[in-house]
Order: structure tokens, then C-alpha cells, then sequence
């Protein structure tokens, strides 16, 4: 093994060798052959790329600094109530006013100081020196001359202030705040910071040998850059002069003086017509160059050498991906002990698995998440819950939940067991959720081995529900022959197991979704005609109530849309279908009577359903509501009478009912997530648990605490993480479970909320 790594290292000794010598060798030639001129060109071509990328700099920050000023000056805080009254005796104004400049100076690295000028009152007011006003008459003249001026964004290169901040540039940027009027209320002046504008012209000079300044129009100094020694200075002046007598025009020429030759480049910046100048030794771009070319066959020796020592050391490069993966397992999962350490494979083996398992419980999790997602769908659906999605609507549903509801008929079974057998069989009083949950589980396999497209809905009070879904151009005579043989078989293994009394009502067959429920109900009612003295029996509902051939002429799908709009608070809805109901009733029975016996059996229909929703106490107690509709006549009186003593009272009762429900409901969600927050709590699970949507739990959420649930159940988890990092010594894995996270989403979560890794913040609050 030892003999097969030295094997390896004279392999790399032989490539390193020709990676380093040969490309040095034909470099170091191809300079020769090519000419120093030649490369001389490149370089000065290069070096005017670097001039174009810092004047497009500079021309962006410019631009970005007028459009900031534009941005602000119409501002909020900018107003003409700046002129009513002493600024000085508002200090919430003033303090907002020295805020906002504040944040304008420090939107632009360019910003030295941002000063607010008001014509009015002439005064000056800065963040850092407070409020000035104006003596001097030269100052003032200058000030109102700049506020007269044409534009209204202006570069000032001679910028006056009386205050004591001292300006290290004579320039400043210049924006017109308008008043209510014609005229402007003041100006915004935006003084630049010398150091910033130095810092652009720093990488064209660095070492201070040549030059690099901003010079005015008139070729006075905008900035001289950092390089201020004596040899500078002359070097400065004599430069400025010369481009002075070319008039500043735009272009390079050489410059020569003391012996030394500069090339000397002159920019204009197109926002303020300033001219930025530029001066380099010709020697300092050609030198490297020759020195390259001389050098070059040198250090292909050199790298002769140097080749031998890196064969040896390129072994370490066997490790590095080892040591990025060890790296990456750190970051991801945690500090590792000190048995890690000692073998980096093994360390990470055990991480993989680690991530593994945890892929796996998250994949758990996910599956019981999306089952009660399920579970919650369905008994909406069979409760009549969803009435108001449209059939498209609720396939689209139901396909989203692992259904394919497209071109399907749907049939609905429900199976009732009771009748303990006087104690003597699996399950005795009071175990009826155990059995019901036992049956359930039965009817799963029994669907599962039959390979049926249907659900089991458990209702925990010894009954559930299978819902079917058939293909639409399957028999309905074979689709029911279907049913009756699962009957069978599901009746033979409940019996079996639970020695129980099993009927199983066999419901209507429908081909819309939305009407599941009413097959249900009318299959619910249906089960009181079973034979007491049978144990096992099957009711067809097609048999019990069969399919009516006299035409029923009175609306039940409008009284049951009226009934669904008032239970969901839609009033306008609820009155729109209450006028569709009485158009249809007078359509069908002309006759006064006939018209007012359908109106009787609307009222009786709706406080029959909203008796049971345990809203409908205040509209009761206003007399017999029977006798008051039957003493109206006029058909328009019985849609108001409707309208304002039934329908409009109960919505408004529901209303603040449910609004004072939802904001206790989230006052008790919230204080059990302080208590339930390191397990895995779900925002369904809540609404389950206090009877809602999730939706409306969500929406009422996010109205009264000001933030959704996740956000909220987050920040309470690493509120709780921070007091654990900041206060015990427990691992980092640790802390991750305590509060309710696996360690490597826990380590993400955390960066990106508070910027810096949960190792990081513990050193941090510990130093």
C-alpha cells in the first residue's frame, strides 16, 4: 500500500513538472516574439478599460445620488408645515426632521452631510448641528439666488454655509422642495464626502506615483485625491496646468517631465461637467511586462524545483473532498464530539445516517399532515360543508387529495354498529370509539384487498361511512351488485371480529360531488327501517325511497343555498336566493295559499338548521314567527318580513358571535403554543381541536396577533432556543429538539432569521 502512494506522488511529480515548467517556458518565449510593444498597447488598452469601469462607477453613483434626492424631497416630512410657526418649538416635528436627514445622509456613501435650507425663516437645519439661522447677508443673497434658480436639481460647485461642518469638497448636489404655492418652501443640499470621491480615483493611483483628481470646469480642484506629499503636489499643479492649456479637453497625451513620461488621461463626467484627470508613468505600465518576459525562463526553472515539493504535497489533495464533507456535516448538523473527530469516515457515516432518519421522520410527519388534510376534506364534504364550490370546483378537490373524480359516479355506504352482546364479546360500554376505530381499520383492508377507488370517514359514535368512486360508463346495475358483495364481505369480518350488530345502508348512486351529503342524510334516515331481529342486514336506498316519477315542484336547492349563505354570513347572497326562491314558488303555484305554504316551509326549514347552529337565541324570543307569516297576504311583505326578522338579524348575530369566538379561539392558540411549542403542533391541529377552518383560524390569526402562525410559532421557538443557548451549556442538537426543530433545519432557521449560527450567538452573548 505504502508502494502504490509513492507510485501515485511520481505520477503528480511528472504532471506537476509539466504543468509548471512548460506553460511558464512557452509564456516567458511567446513575450519575447510578441514584443514589448505590442503587450505595452494591451496594457494601456487595459488600463483605459479600468478608466471606463470607474467613470460608469462613478456615473451611477451620481445617477443614484439625484435620484435619491429626487426620491426625498418628496418626502412626507417636507411639507409646508415647516414654515407655520418657530420650528424650534416643535420637537416632534424637528426630531422627525433631523431623523429624516439622518437616514438621507446615510442612504449614499457619497452623502458628507445633508442640510435643509427654508427660504422663509433662513434657516439651515442639519442632524448634526441642529438649526441655524442665517446672519450673514452675502450668505442669505447666495442661498435665495440658488432658490431662484430655473432648475429644480442643480450641481453647486461652490457650495457657502455659515455652519460650523466643514465641507472637504466644494461640491454638493442641490434639490428644490416645492410648497403648497408656486414657489419652493427650500432646498435640500446634499454635501459630498471628499473621502468617498477618493476612494473611486484610490485604484488609479494606489501607490501615489502618478496623479488622480476632479477638477471644476474652470480647472479649479474638486478633490486632489489622497496622495498629498510635497513630490505630489508639484506633480498635481504641473499636470493641472498643462490640461488647463489644452482647455480640458477630453483625450490622452503624454506628458513629460523630469525625465519621466506620463500618460495622461482627461474624462468628463457628463451629470456636472467635471473633468477627472488621470497620470500614469509609462514605466509603471511597461516594467511588468519586461520584467514577465525576463523572469519568465527563470522560473520555469524554479518551478523545476518547486514541482518536486508539490508532488509530495499533492497527496493533501486526496483529502480535501473528505475534509469539505466533514466541513459540510458541521455546518449542517452540529459540532461533533471528540470520538468524530478522531475518524473523519466514520464521523461521517454516522452524520448520513443521522440525515437519513431525519428525512425519514420528516417524510412521516409529512404523510400524517396530509392524511388529516385528507380526513378534514372529507368530513367537510359528507357534512355538506362545501356546498358552494361548483362541481368542477370540488373534483379539482378531490383529484388534489389523491382522487380521480374526473368521468366518475359516486356511491356512498354507511355501516352502523350496536348492541353489545350482553358483554360477552371484544368490546363492552363505553369502548365505542375503540370499536369504531377497530372497524374502520377492517374496512380499510377489506377495501385494500378488493382494490376499490374509495375512503373510510370514521365519526367515532359506531358508524362510518366508505365513499366510492366508479368509472361514470360502468352499469349502474353492475356498480350496485359491486356494493352489495363488499357489503357482504365487510358485514362477515366486522361480525367476526367485533360480535357486534352490523346494518350497512347502501345510498343512492350521484353523479355530482356536492350531492354526497344528501345521499348520506337520506341513507342515515333510512337505517330506522332495518329488522330488529336481524344481526346482519343491507338497506338499498333505491328500494327504501325509490326514484320519484311525479315532478316535486318545490325548490329545495334554493332553500338550501338560502340556509348555506345565512350559516356562512353572506347576506346579500342569502337575499338574492331568497328572491330566486319566491319567483320559483310563484312560477310553480300561482294561488295565494299555495305561494304562502311554500313561504311556511322555507321559515320552518331555516329555523330547523339554525336551531342547531345555537346562534338563533335573540330572533325567538320575538313571538310566534309562524302566526306572524301567516298573517301576511302581499307576497312582497312575506319577502321583507323574511328578510328583516329572520334572515338580516340572525347574520348579525352570527357575526359578532363569531368574531368574539375567533378572538378567544387565538388568545387559547397562542397560549398554547408558549406551552406546546417544542412538539409538532400544526395550525389544522388547532383548528380541529377548537372546531373551525383552518382558513378562518389562519385569517383570524394574522388580524389580531399581527403575524401567521408560522412566523409566530418560529419566533416563539427561538425566543426559547436563545434563552437555552444564552443560559445553559447544552449541545446544539440538544436545544434543536427541546424546541420542537431537527437539528439541521434548526441550524438553517436560525442563521436565517437572526444572521449568525446558534454556536456563533453562544460565543457571542458569553463574550
Amino acid at each position: 500500500m505504502r508502494k502504490l502512494n509513492l507510485n501515485f506522488f511520481y505520477k503528480n511529480l511528472i504532471i506537476v513538472f509539466m504543468v509548471t515548467c512548460l506553460p511558464m517556458a512557452i509564456i516567458a518565449a511567446s513575450n519575447y516574439f510578441i514584443g514589448v510593444k505590442q503587450i505595452e498597447a494591451e496594457v494601456k488598452r487595459n488600463h483605459r478599460l479600468q478608466l471606463d469601469e470607474i467613470y460608469q462607477s462613478m456615473e451611477k453613483q451620481l445617477s443614484q445620488l439625484e435620484i435619491i434626492g429626487n426620491q426625498w424631497v418628496f418626502n412626507p416630512v417636507f411639507n409646508q408645515e415647516l414654515l407655520e410657526g418657530d420650528l424650534r418649538q416643535k420637537p416632534n416635528t424637528t426630531r422627525e426632521l433631523f431623523v429624516s436627514l439622518r437616514i438621507l445622509k446615510e442612504s449614499n456613501p457619497l452623502i458628507g452631510n445633508a442640510v435643509l435650507y427654508l427660504n422663509k425663516e433662513q434657516l439651515l437645519v442639519s442632524d448634526e448641528e441642529g438649526i441655524y439661522t442665517i446672519t450673514d447677508e452675502a450668505v442669505k443673497r447666495t442661498f435665495q439666488d440658488l432658490q431662484r434658480g430655473k432648475s429644480s436639481l442643480m450641481w453647486w460647485n461652490e457650495p457657502i454655509s455659515p455652519l460650523k461642518y466643514k465641507n472637504n469638497v466644494n461640491a454638493a448636489l442641490v434639490h428644490k422642495v416645492l410648497g403648497a404655492g408656486e414657489e419652493p418652501l427650500g432646498t435640500i443640499i446634499l454635501y459630498l464626502d471628499k473621502s468617498q470621491i477618493d476612494d473611486f480615483l484610490y485604484p488609479l493611483n494606489p501607490d501615489g506615483e502618478g496623479v488622480a483628481y476632479i477638477l471644476r470646469q474652470d480647472g479649479d480642484w474638486i478633490t486632489k485625491g489622497r496622495n498629498q506629499g510635497a513630490k505630489a503636489v508639484d506633480l498635481d499643479e504641473a499636470v493641472r496646468s498643462e490640461v488647463i492649456d489644452r482647455k480640458l479637453e477630453v483625450g490622452d497625451f503624454i506628458f513629460n517631465r523630469k525625465g519621466i513620461s506620463y500618460s495622461v488621461t482627461v474624462g468628463a463626467l457628463s451629470r456636472n461637467e467635471w473633468k477627472y484627470v488621470v497620470a500614469t508613468p509609462l514605466s509603471k505600465l511597461t516594467s511588468p511586462v519586461i520584467l514577465v518576459s525576463k523572469l519568465g525562463l527563470v522560473f520555469s526553472l524554479i518551478g523545476l524545483a518547486v514541482a518536486v515539493i508539490l508532488s509530495w504535497l499533492a497527496s493533501r489533495r486526496i483529502y480535501r473532498p473528505v475534509k469539505h464533507l466533514v466541513g459540510l456535516f458541521k455546518d449542517t448538523v452540529g459540532i461533533p464530539s471528540t470520538s468524530d473527530k478522531s475518524d473523519e469516515f466514520q464521523f461521517i457515516a454516522g452524520r448520513w445516517r443521522k440525515l437519513i432518519d431525519e428525512s425519514h421522520q420528516l417524510e412521516t410527519k409529512l404523510e400524517q399532515n396530509r392524511q388529516s388534510l385528507k380526513e378534514g376534506f372529507l368530513l367537510q364534504l359528507v357534512q355538506g360543508h362545501l356546498y358552494f364550490f361548483t362541481e368542477m370546483e370540488l373534483k379539482e378537490k378531490m383529484t388534489f387529495h389523491g382522487w380521480k373524480a374526473s368521468d366518475k359516479i359516486f356511491a356512498i355506504l354507511l355501516v352502523r354498529m350496536d348492541r353489545f352482546a350482553h358483554n360477552k364479546g371484544k368490546f363492552n360500554e363505553g369502548d365505542e370509539q375503540l370499536a369504531t376505530f377497530a372497524a374502520a381499520n377492517i374496512t380499510q383492508e377489506v377495501l385494500q384487498s378488493s382494490r376499490q377507488d374509495a375512503e373510510v370517514i370514521n365519526f367515532h359514535d359506531l358508524s362510518l361511512a366508505v365513499i366510492f368512486a366508479f368509472p361514470a360508463e360502468r352499469p349502474r346495475e353492475q356498480v350496485k351488485s359491486d356494493l352489495f358483495h363488499f357489503s357482504s364481505e365487510l358485514i362477515q369480518m366486522l361480525t367476526q371480529y367485533t360480535t357486534m350488530r352490523i346494518t350497512v345502508g347502501v345510498g343512492k348512486l350521484v353523479d355530482d360531488p356536492r350531492d354526497i351529503h344528501k345521499s348520506l342524510e337520506e341513507t342515515r334516515a333510512a337505517l330506522q327501517f332495518r329488522d330488529l331481529d336481524k344481526n346482519e342486514e343491507i338497506l338499498d336506498m333505491d328500494d327504501l325511497l325509490p326514484r320519484q316519477t311525479i315532478q316535486v315542484n318545490y325548490p329545495f336547492n334554493l332553500e338550501n343555498a338560502i340556509i348555506q349563505s345565512m350559516k356562512m354570513g353572506l347576506r346579500d347572497e342569502a337575499v338574492r336566493e331568497l328572491g330566486h326562491f319566491a319567483e320559483q314558488i310563484k312560477h310553480n303555484h300561482s294561488r295565494e295559499m299555495q305561494f304562502q305554504q311554500g313561504m311556511l316551509q322555507l321559515l320552518g326549514s331555516i329555523i330547523h338548521e339554525l336551531l342547531r347552529s345555537g346562534v338563533y337565541s335573540s330572533v325567538m324570543q320575538s313571538g310566534n314567527l309562524y302566526e306572524q307569516l301567516s298573517g301576511i297576504k302581499d307576497q312582497d311583505e312575506m319577502l321583507g318580513w323574511l328578510r328583516f326578522t329572520i334572515i338580516e338579524p340572525y347574520i348579525e348575530e352570527l357575526s359578532e358571535t363569531r368574531e368574539t369566538i375567533l378572538e378567544q379561539i387565538v388568545s387559547k392558540v397562542t397560549e398554547a403554543i408558549q406551552v406546546d411549542f417544542h412538539t409538532s403542533i400544526s395550525l389544522e391541529s388547532y383548528a380541529d381541536q377548537h372546531g373551525v377552518t383552518s382558513y378562518n383560524l389562519s385569517k383570524a390569526f394574522k388580524q389580531y396577533t399581527g403575524t401567521n402562525f408560522i412566523d409566530y410559532l418560529t419566533i416563539t421557538r427561538l425566543e426559547k432556543a436563545k434563552e437555552l443557548l444564552s443560559g445553559t451549556d447544552l449541545k446544539i442538537n440538544t436545544i434543536a429538539e427541546k424546541v420542537g426543530y431537527q437539528p439541521t433545519y434548526f441550524i438553517r432557521i436560525f442563521k436565517k432569521v437572526e444572521g449568525i449560527t446558534p454556536g456563533r450567538y453562544r460565543e457571542t452573548m458569553r463574550t
